[in-house]
């Protein structure tokens, strides 16, 4: 689907590509990187194969280095930002396999950095991070099982052993009374109301209200065009502690999810005031419709013998309210909790996986076009959040260097922010029409 252009005619998108940055003291040498690549990389039919009519066809018998491959001297960071920014805008060459890798130095102090361009045909985010995770270097080796995903997503190598924990002892069942058979009956009722949300959620979500940070009404309704701009902003990174600190306070009520999203609201709330003098926002409407589509990767087969099996389009988009109007910063939070309550919620997540399958897999190619566009349309945000290794990694594993940061740059017909967690600290992007989002 993603090769076959998802998108209505007169949204006018570009072409969905994902872009990385892995960020270097000194970036690794070209050979070293294509070494690595080709030995783990292009055994596999999405990295040695051509796109044509959203079939794979293979058009090279062997990796051309001298295509898949460049070095670029810069003169700062800010030239590898604009650098990434046109990279994520710019079409990949049809006539060889969608990915791109290109080593931009830059001059001490300043770090240099790794880009890889790839179109998003050959997999999503947790596709990628297990197909390359050959290429990370980690101590003690197995890096898959150095990042931060759950048990049901990770392939059993690469689970962490689980403490064993004591069974209470089982009483008798309890007899059923008239206060346990109400709370049974609204947790079924919950169920089915969370079901059908997600089952109809392209029908029931409406546009978002006009804010001074999303494009006018009339630009939304029924579709949102691209405008072509964007410019990339890549922010501070956040230590896990103070993620953590924040977890603490609420007695881990809350998850690093629902504080990250919850920050996000906050820091669009601000700026929308402070810098865009928002009017609405400032003279406190309550009843203001904000929303983000967040991006929630699905568990899928993986090969030991051969990880690159496990690229695929594995992904739900689900529709998060988040509550911009909110003055309290704890009251925000705690909104934020209740709104991605959704996204653990398996009748949700079940009424939104039958609506996603079957618009992907029965309904019409221009019925998908439709609920797509429509979807974005109604949407100021997309966020993604993608974890790598809690530990320092080199890349890559052979030969390559120590990672000091990492981005991923992706932009959405709306304004996108990336998230990525690496050793200890997590950092964002923000892609944003400059004009809506200035001064980021």
């Amino acid at each position: 689907a993603m090769a076959n252009h998802p998108w209505p005619a007169e949204m006018d998108m570009f072409e969905p590509n994902v872009t990385a940055l892995l960020w270097f003291e000194k970036a690794p040498a070209l050979k070293v990187i294509a070494d690595a690549w080709e030995t783990h990389a292009w055994r596999s039919h999405r990295f040695n194969c051509c796109i044509e009519n959203g079939a794979w066809v293979p058009r090279h018998s062997q990796m051309d280095r001298s295509y898949h491959f460049n070095e670029k001297v810069v003169q700062s960071e800010a030239e590898i930002e604009e650098a990434a920014a046109v990279h994520q805008l710019t079409a990949l060459n049809p006539n060889y396999p969608r990915w791109q890798v290109t080593i931009l130095r830059a001059p001490m102090p300043s770090n240099s950095a790794v880009l890889i361009n790839a179109h998003h045909a050959l997999g999503d985010g947790l596709g990628m991070l297990f197909a390359l995770s050959p290429l990370m270097g980690v101590e003690g080796g197995n890096p898959l099982s150095k990042v931060p995903l759950p048990s049901a997503v990770l392939p059993p190598w690469a689970r962490q052993p689980r403490q064993m924990q004591e069974r209470p002892a089982q009483n008798a069942p309890a007899r059923m009374n008239p206060l346990s058979l109400f709370r049974c009956f609204t947790t079924v009722c919950s169920c089915f109301k969370n079901f059908f949300r997600g089952l109809l959620v392209s029908i029931l979500t409406k546009h978002d209200s006009p804010l001074s940070i999303n494009e006018p009404l009339a630009r939304r309704d029924p579709l949102l065009r691209n405008t072509g701009r964007r410019k990339l902003t890549r922010f501070p990174p956040v230590p896990m502690q103070a993620i953590k600190a924040i977890r603490e306070k609420y007695d881990y009520s809350v998850s690093m999810n629902d504080v990250v999203m919850a920050a996000i609201t906050g820091a669009m709330r601000k700026y929308a005031i402070d810098v865009r003098d928002d009017r609405m926002l400032a003279e406190g409407v309550t009843q203001v419709e904000f929303k983000s589509l967040v991006m929630l990767a699905l568990p899928r087969t993986v090969d030991e013998t051969d990880l690159t099996k496990s690229l695929c389009n594995k992904i739900l988009f689900s529709s998060t309210r988040l509550p911009i109007s909110e003055t309290s910063p704890r009251e925000r939070l705690l909104k934020t909790k209740a709104a991605c309550d959704d996204l653990k919620s398996a009748a949700y997540m079940t009424g939104l996986k039958g609506f996603t399958d079957f618009i992907s897999g029965i309904a019409p190619r221009s019925l998908l076009n439709k609920a797509a566009g429509e979807t974005w349309s109604k949407h100021s945000l997309c966020v993604t959040n993608v974890p790598t290794t809690s530990v320092p990694m080199t890349w890559p594993a052979e030969g390559g260097e120590l990672v000091r940061e990492v981005s991923i740059v992706i932009a959405n017909v709306m304004s996108q922010i990336s998230v990525v967690t690496y050793n200890g600290e997590i950092f964002a992007t923000l892609m944003a029409d400059p004009e809506l989002i200035p001064q980021a």
